[in-house]
């Protein structure tokens, strides 16, 4: 089952349900008797929202609220509540006061309200997963979407809609036939919330694909091509591995093969891009967790990695030898002002007969270590503060083996016996650097050596705080609970984010003076 299990959503699958009955079997209403969805309204709705935008700046609600009166029927502004309310199941990203206030709002411009008891209320004390900020940005086009594809529904047979409320690949096909379909995250959600014991409760495209490709390894030779058909036949191999059905891609021990935490699918450390680059910059003002990402980047390299070389049944049954395998291949280095070539590449060292001799740093070392090692496992060598350090001339003929990666070049001068060391960095070997502005800035650094890495900004995070603030509270095991003091924390790390907007606004301070999340953690 991909139903959400992390807590009670029967609730909103339960007003799913209400919603594939009446308004997609049937011409109902979610929230009332009268007949409400059906063509015409869909028609009316759709000329006055969808065929005429309003691109304006004005909030969403004052420009809904005056594209519905032009339809002039109280019956339009209803389904438009409707409407919004099946735009509000999914998202947990989004408080229950502030669904259940908008569609209150919407009812009221068509006379009426909600009714006593309310099904919504449930539904909207929690959500099924998060949409990201893109899904609140985005709320026109995603409306916009639910109403062509109700109309488009409606348009069809009456045997070809039955046959798909009961067939969630017919369902899919019909959802996706609606123009635009494969950008919008209401797609992802509709499925699951129509079939959740097929889809899974991924609003985010790129997730999926993330995900599939993650646990690649479970699906048999000449798997299925479509994403969400590959996704089930991975849910139906794990329920084997695992034991049990309720396990969930966001949660452990499955989240940490694939998932970027805080990454809302649009943001976050392009991993695929990383696999190609190989060297990576996180940078920002201080306490944003730089190191702290550092460490899950190494984390979700490696371990897709152990997966596929354990394999599935070792991998699940043996965490303790996966965290074993990651500690192993996560090499961090601490770099400061007197750290230098002699360190890292190679330096001259007196021998035990008061000669001088060439002796491998840092780099060489380790580079022996991983080549003793399956080279299908990834590296991962983490570069803390790295710019307190000459980086070039600390990086010395690391500089372009960094792009050459499998090239063998000769280090100047030769050892005891006369032969010329060399350095050759393996292609399994990631970099990942981190870097506070407050120190020095992106700009000063040699272009030819930015150029060699991908560039993440790391600022100040609200749902890291938040995150990080409810865990720590939860694990304190206090006898107030976290939802008495959740709205404490929001207004904290409001708070912050004004502070830090005054701070880079600042003409003495700037953006690299703004304060980390982890200050207030």
């Amino acid at each position: 089952m991909a139903k959400h299990s992390e807590h009670d959503a029967s609730p909103i699958y339960a007003v799913a349900k209400l919603f594939a009955d009446r308004c997609l079997g049937a011409d109902g209403s979610l929230l009332g008797d009268d007949p409400l969805w059906t063509v015409q309204n869909l028609r009316r709705l759709h000329e006055v929202f969808v065929k005429e935008p309003d691109e304006g700046d004005r909030s969403f609600t004052d420009k809904f609220r005056d594209q519905i009166a032009k339809a002039g029927d109280p019956a339009i502004a209803r389904l438009a509540a409707e409407v919004v309310a099946v735009h509000f199941l999914f998202p947990s990203n989004v408080g229950p006061d502030r669904k259940t206030a908008l569609v209150s709002e919407i009812l009221g411009w068509g006379g009426t309200s909600l009714p006593d008891p309310n099904p919504l209320a449930r539904a909207f004390e929690r959500g099924i997963g998060s949409g990201g900020q893109g899904y609140n940005t985005r709320r026109p086009f995603e409306i916009a979407f639910l109403i062509e594809f109700a109309l488009a529904w409606k348009l069809l047979p009456d045997a070809r809609r039955a046959a798909a409320l009961a067939d969630p690949w017919l369902f899919m096909e019909e959802v996706d036939a609606v123009d635009g379909a494969d950008t919008r995250q209401l797609r992802h959600m509709l499925i699951h919330l129509i079939h959740p014991e097929t889809f899974e409760r991924i609003a985010s495209r790129e997730h999926k694909r993330r995900v599939a490709v993650a646990f690649s390894s479970l699906l048999a030779a000449g798997g299925p091509d479509d994403t969400d058909r590959r996704l089930l036949e991975i849910r139906r191999a794990l329920e084997g591995l695992l034991g049990r059905p309720d396990f969930d891609f966001y949660r452990p021990p499955l989240a940490e093969v694939w998932n970027d935490p805080g990454d809302d699918g649009s943001s976050g450390v392009p991993l695929e891009a990383l696999r190609h680059k190989r060297q990576i910059v996180l940078y920002g003002p201080p306490g944003t967790g730089k190191t702290h990402r550092a460490k899950q980047i190494a984390e979700r390299l490696i371990r897709p990695a152990l997966l596929a070389s354990m394999g599935p049944k070792a991998y699940f049954a043996n965490q303790a030898a996966v965290q074993a395998g990651i500690r192993s291949r996560t090499h961090r280095l601490q770099l400061h002002s007197a750290y230098g070539y002699e360190d890292f590449i190679r330096g001259l060292h007196i021998d035990g007969n008061g000669g001088t001799e060439y002796r491998p740093g840092y780099l060489p070392r380790l580079v022996d270590e991983i080549e003793r090692d399956d080279p299908n496992i990834p590296h991962v060598l983490i570069l803390d503060e790295m710019n307190r350090a000459d980086l070039s001339r600390t990086l010395g003929e690391a500089f372009s083996l960094l792009e050459d990666r499998g090239q063998v070049m000769e280090l100047p001068g030769t050892d005891a016996s006369g032969k010329a060391m060399t350095l050759r960095l393996p292609s399994n070997l990631y970099v990942v650097g981190t870097m506070n502005l407050i120190d020095q800035s992106v700009e000063q650094m040699d272009f030819a050596l930015r150029r060699r890495f991908l560039w993440v900004r790391c600022p100040f995070d609200r749902s890291a705080l938040i995150s990080a603030s409810k865990a720590r509270w939860e694990a304190g095991g206090g006898r107030v609970g976290w939802d008495r003091v959740a709205p404490d924390f929001e207004r904290l790390a409001t708070a912050a984010e004004a502070l830090n907007r005054q701070i880079s606004a600042s003409p003495l301070l700037g953006s690299q003076y703004e304060i980390g999340h982890a200050y207030l953690a």
